[in-house]
């Protein structure tokens, strides 16, 4: 969901770096880019380690906050072609899942936010697995409840983190890279595109 079909992950960074900087932390962009597509419980663990003096809990709270506000303004858009993307597949009968590191109530609010809650067979959350990405248990999990086999399924992702959740899974892979270039064993093993666009003819949709 998040970099991928909603262009959420770059304001959630902004706001993680203003935040704790009026908290009187500076959290280092890069670090932030490091917890790109992990669980909420993920990257608190590698802020709590990296930054162990941080307030991580009321800095989690108010960015949530302050996300929530952009989300009721509007101002959480799609990703350029995401759109298209799902108006092309819901004709070709394919099934649709998704599967992301957001919980739920976050996630749901997210996709309503935006008009496409109603798109997908299956959603599977970070809150939702005892292991979030890398591991493959997601990409499982949504592949069982959409009963179709893992080999069978095309994941389409943006982050290193999603992407080899996937791959372990299984899965063939896409990757639509966002804020985090696609590293070598990424590369070597899934289908670089430049944009959601590029996915229709992996698809073969019309």
């Amino acid at each position: 969901m998040d970099g991928t079909l909603v262009d959420t992950e770059r304001a959630l960074l902004d706001l993680w770096e203003s935040t704790a900087r009026e908290m009187g932390h500076i959290f280092a962009r890069d670090v932030l880019i490091s917890t790109v597509g992990t669980t909420y419980a993920d990257t608190l663990s590698r802020m709590a380690e990296v930054y162990p003096d941080a307030p991580h809990d009321d800095i989690r709270k108010e960015t949530s906050r302050r996300f929530q506000v952009l989300r009721a303004a509007g101002r959480v858009g799609l990703r350029p072609g995401a759109m298209a993307l799902l108006d092309a597949v819901a004709p070709a009968r394919l099934k649709l899942g998704l599967c992301t590191s957001t919980r739920r109530a976050s996630a749901e609010a997210t996709l309503a936010s935006v008009g496409i809650l109603d798109r997908f067979a299956s959603i599977v959350c970070g809150d939702e697995v005892a292991a979030g990405k890398p591991d493959p248990a997601p990409y499982l999990l949504s592949a069982a409840r959409l009963g179709v086999a893992p080999g069978a399924c095309l994941a389409v992702e943006d982050s290193p983190s999603g992407a080899r959740s996937a791959l372990a899974a299984g899965m063939a892979v896409a990757v639509v890279p966002d804020m985090i270039p696609v590293p070598e064993d990424v590369a070597a093993r899934a289908t670089v595109l430049s944009g959601l666009s590029q996915v229709f003819a992996l698809l073969s949709l019309p």
